[in-house]
């Protein structure tokens, strides 16, 4: 009986065209990669597995592994010292690593924030962020997506509604991402921090942002969003992911001992998980050794290059505003593709609702790996194929993505225009 009730709801997701279906490693390997996070090509390359393998070399006699919780022997001296290399990097006072992000956000969101503190959200922040706060204390409120004025309306109301707020005894977190992993978009980080400032004057705002698709892409050495703004002090908890730019593995969340020491204390998955293994945390050493190389510098720019290259071929070429206006392919970003700035590798292609996985289908067969996505990972209506650009796809590869992408959505323009010139059919007498 429960294995028929399973079935019955997997079969009802794959008619809705939302089954997910992870990639056959066999079907990837000979394609063209523009779908995963590997943005720099750290992993893709070899240059990682270089540099991890050098990393070995230099700790011959390490232990495979970690053999306890992390508040047992599971804090080794080599994961001390990372965190404290990390912490450097990134200006903060401490480090707590993590064996994934999604592990690293949902201890953060479930411990630190208080009864009676409020957690003000960002519509799209990522679903461990969700997880954390679903498994926390403090009180949640969603803001529209990169919305100031609502984000303002938000802090007014707790303002007003909350005395503790309004007396500067409850802490008001604002939880952000620097790069949102399905939309490609940042958010208005210096109004933000003069909203909490001007609204919140005791102080009682805490800023957190979640930086799993800036780190490694941009700041000194690739340290991220908020530290090539020179904002590390207004954000007092931020979390870096290495599964991405890096091409690890892991997480970290940054901020003062304090909070790392309640972090330990309080967080069910550190207390009760066995701490990372040293080849995990060689890798991520490895990682950020590359990040502040010469080799990480070239292949940041490479990647910017890249970007400008796909923006300037798609937004040039003769036939991109007609697919436009037909409705058949759009770009929510395009509008903030001002040259001379960073752009996230990441372009989400919104189709029309059932069109994605053809989309996608189209770009396979061409030998092109990207992904659809589907509601809930976006929501409804918003249905999208995610493409991402690397440090390492070629001019010929991005020009030859960008052709199939444009025949497909003419021969669906030249469709919906068929149909719509057709003759009405109506009931005649003679």
């Amino acid at each position: 009986m429960l294995l028929h009730r399973l079935e019955e709801q997997l079969h009802r997701r794959e008619q809705q065209d939302r089954l997910i279906t992870p990639a056959s490693p066999q079907r990837t390997a000979h394609m063209a990669d523009f779908g995963s996070n590997d943005t720099l090509s750290f992993s893709s390359s070899g240059v990682l597995r270089t540099a991890f393998l050098h990393e070995l070399r230099r700790h011959p006699h390490f232990t495979l592994g970690s053999r306890s919780t992390r508040i047992f022997e599971g804090t080794t001296q080599y994961l001390t010292d990372l965190e404290e290399h990390l912490a450097r990097v990134h200006g903060a006072e401490s480090a707590l690593f993590f064996n994934a992000g999604f592990d690293a956000n949902v201890a953060l969101w479930s411990t630190v924030p208080q009864p009676g503190d409020v957690v003000l959200y960002d519509q799209y922040v990522h679903a461990s962020i969700h997880e954390g706060m679903r498994r926390g204390r403090a009180e949640t409120r969603m803001f529209p997506h990169n919305d100031e004025a609502g984000l303002q309306q938000c802090l007014l109301n707790l303002r007003e509604t909350h005395p503790g707020v309004a007396d500067g005894q409850q802490t008001v977190f604002i939880a952000l991402e620097s790069v949102y992993s399905m939309d490609a978009d940042s958010p208005p980080l210096h109004r933000i921090i003069q909203l909490a400032h001007e609204i919140l004057p005791r102080g009682n705002a805490v800023l957190s942002i979640d930086e799993a698709h800036s780190n490694g892409l941009l700041g000194p050495n690739g340290s991220g969003y908020v530290c090539n703004l020179g904002l590390e002090k207004e954000f007092p908890i931020r979390l870096h992911t290495c599964g991405k730019g890096l091409g690890a593995t892991g997480g970290v969340i940054l901020t003062s001992k304090t909070i790392r020491s309640y972090i330990i204390n309080y967080a069910k998955n550190v207390i009760f998980s066995t701490g990372p293994a040293f080849p995990v945390l060689a890798a991520v050493k490895a990682g950020y050794d590359l990040l502040a190389s010469e080799e990480g510098e070239t292949r940041r720019t490479q990647l910017q290059k890249n970007i400008a290259y796909f923006q300037n071929k798609l937004t040039g070429h003769p036939q991109w505003s007609t697919v436009k206006q037909s409705g058949v392919l759009s770009i929510p970003t395009e509008g903030t593709w001002a040259p001379e700035s960073f752009h996230a590798p990441i372009i989400p292609l919104t189709t029309r609702e059932g069109d994605a996985n053809n989309l996608a289908h189209r770009l396979h067969q061409a030998n092109y790996w990207v992904n659809p996505v589907h509601y809930p990972l976006v929501p409804e209506g918003k249905e999208r194929v995610r493409l991402v650009l690397h440090a390492d796809n070629t001019e010929a590869q991005i020009d030859d993505i960008l052709r199939v992408m444009m025949e497909w959505s003419m021969e669906r323009v030249n469709t919906t225009r068929m149909a719509d010139t057709r003759w009405p059919q109506v009931a005649c007498s003679v």
